[in-house]
């Protein structure tokens, strides 16, 4: 697929709806971007393993398949996480 887009303010590039669905990119989605041979191109990188609380338990979510070492390491670093919160918030008292 080729799609000619117009550079915007800033320097801007709106990736078109097309493209974005066929890609599976929303809001957020991180991109990297590299110079080769006076082009440039633009790669999805695949979504943060995050762990949310919905119905008061936690779930994992990601766009896409998971691996048992990524889960693993959304744990740490979610647990990470709340123990750094516990140790701020008892500094604080």
């Amino acid at each position: 697929m080729s799609i000619t887009i117009q550079l915007g303010k800033s320097g801007r590039l709106v990736v078109p709806k097309a493209i974005r669905d066929n890609l599976g990119l929303h809001e957020g989605s991180r991109l990297k971007l590299e110079i080769q041979g006076g082009k440039f191109q633009v790669t999805p990188e695949p979504d943060p393993i995050k762990i949310k609380i919905k119905n008061g338990l936690p779930v994992i979510s990601s766009g896409q398949p998971l691996k048992r070492d990524s889960i693993v390491q959304a744990i740490k670093a979610d647990r990470d996480a709340r123990e750094e919160k516990i140790v701020s918030t008892s500094k604080r008292k």
